[in-house]
């Protein structure tokens, strides 16, 4: 009966974020926050897809304007995700966190500063943990490595990856808590606005 209760519960309370998201997507300022999360995430995610080739580039002795191009060379490549899986992934992890940080600002302003500096604890770790493990996948099994390393000694590369994985799906579980958990404030939060509201039409 409580496992029955937990997942009823699980299952409203995601329901109710769907509605309060769907809500929050009406409104211009809060879907441009999003959108411009996202680009901003699925840009430097790309920018580290294939390790650090792209920040060296930066940090080199190259001219400005071969600087620029290569800036200008990550955003063509962001289309690139489209075509793989792991590609696919950066975007719904990007996608999530554009959500969130939506979610975020508005819960913020709304004077929920607790709920709201919870959230943004849980997506910043599972930003890094995502980060870490799918947004750097060379430099991410290279920590991984020298990290399991002092602790199991060989086999170390093979573990990493499977650990990264598992990393991976709980940055992947962490992002979607966050969102559902923000989204049952929210939903709160404008079911309150809209009693608000009809009672000061009906006054």
């Amino acid at each position: 009966m409580a496992i029955r209760k937990v997942i009823e519960t699980v299952s409203d309370r995601s329901k109710f974020a769907l509605l309060s998201l769907a809500d929050l997507l009406k409104r211009p300022k809060y879907l441009v926050v999003g959108i411009l999360a996202f680009l901003l995430f699925i840009y430097f995610l790309t920018f580290f897809r294939d390790g650090n080739s792209y920040w060296q580039l930066l940090w080199s002795g190259i001219p400005f304007g071969d600087k620029l191009g290569v800036l200008g060379r990550v955003a063509g490549n962001i289309w690139e995700n489209f075509t793989s899986l792991y590609g696919i992934s950066l975007i719904f992890m990007s996608l999530l966190q554009g959500v969130i940080i939506m979610q975020l600002v508005f819960t913020w302003r709304n004077r929920e500063r607790g709920h709201a500096i919870d959230g943004a604890s849980t997506g910043v770790i599972a930003a890094v943990i995502g980060f870490i493990t799918l947004g750097c996948p060379s430099c991410g099994v290279g920590l991984l490595t020298a990290i399991i390393s002092a602790i199991a000694g060989t086999g170390a590369a093979a573990l990493a990856e499977s650990v990264g994985l598992v990393l991976i799906i709980i940055a992947f579980l962490l992002m979607i808590y966050t969102v559902v958990r923000l989204g049952y404030i929210d939903y709160i939060i404008l079911s309150n606005q809209k009693v608000k509201e009809q009672h000061a039409k009906s006054n």
